[in-house]
């Protein structure tokens, strides 16, 4: 498990001295469904990135984070929420990937059909116009990384889409052993290409759904928070730190009891960790 960073031992303040401490409030910000929250830093003890296999959200969202070898019982922020992961796209694509994969494989093995039987080849012949390529003239990866594996299957992509026309042309002109000699050097050249490609996306995709697990601590309670990052660290003045009336901002105020105000014009909640933990804690 790959840890992000961890704080010091001391005892947590009490929930009701947040909003009324004169001293600045450290606060850990993180993210989860393209907002942030923020917890008092004294509660947290460890931030920890997600196990490649860890259910973190949904149906079969998991009951416990290991921690240092200790089952902690763990909360699904986003379901708590009502909130979709900012990684939401990525489980979407991963899923996706596989299917559109196989759909070049198929296409190709209808394509050498037609070639050596003479009939008719009716899959889109157009890289616009297949499955995939419907979708990925209109995705924009926000992931740089995922833009620049993203941005090597145009050629390759439309090269295979090509040998429809191509190749058809030749087995209509009386060249099909020719014809199939391209198609199978194509198969070992170009549409290697293609597989190695979906192939490294898929992994990927994977990674990228790298959530987080906050684990938090308060005198004898202890959870893990799933979350999709951490932002920063900020300090925040007593001035900045306000009760929530339970209005605006999509919190309920037994959920999150305080607001803090960030540069004069963004609020952020500070969630109430506990109310969450309770019951699985209890459970536990």
């Amino acid at each position: 498990m790959e840890n992000l960073g961890k704080t010091s031992g001391s005892k947590p303040p009490a929930k009701s001295d947040i909003a009324t401490t004169a001293d600045d409030l450290q606060v850990l910000l993180f993210r989860l469904g393209g907002r942030s929250f923020g917890v008092p830093l004294d509660h947290v003890r460890y931030v920890s990135k997600m196990p490649i296999d860890f259910s973190g959200s949904g149906s079969e969202t998991e009951d416990h984070f290991v921690f240092e070898g200790s089952p902690l019982p763990y909360v699904s922020l986003w379901d708590r929420l009502g909130l979709n992961s900012e990684y939401a796209e990525y489980e979407e694509m991963q899923s996706m990937l596989p299917a559109r994969k196989q759909d070049h494989l198929d296409w190709m093995d209808a394509l050498e059909y037609s070639i050596r039987n003479g009939t008719a080849f009716a899959k889109a012949r157009s890289p616009h116009e297949c499955a995939f390529g419907k979708w990925y003239y209109g995705y924009r990866a926000k992931d740089r990384r995922l833009a620049l594996l993203l941005g090597q299957f145009e050629v390759p992509h439309a090269t295979i889409h090509g040998l429809a026309d191509k190749l058809l042309g030749m087995s209509e002109a009386g060249q099909t052993g020719e014809a199939v000699q391209a198609f199978e050097e194509a198969k070992h050249t170009t549409l290697a290409k293609l597989m190695q490609l979906f192939a490294s996306a898929q992994d990927l995709v994977v990674e990228l759904q790298r959530r987080i697990a906050v684990i938090v601590a308060a005198g004898d309670d202890t959870c893990a928070l799933g979350a999709d990052g951490v932002r920063e660290i900020i300090s925040v003045p007593p001035e900045h730190i306000k009760q929530n009336a339970g209005k605006g901002l999509g919190v309920q105020s037994n959920v999150a009891s305080t607001l803090i105000i960030i540069d004069d014009r963004t609020v952020v909640p500070l969630l109430d960790w506990r109310t969450f933990c309770g019951g699985a804690m209890a459970a536990a």
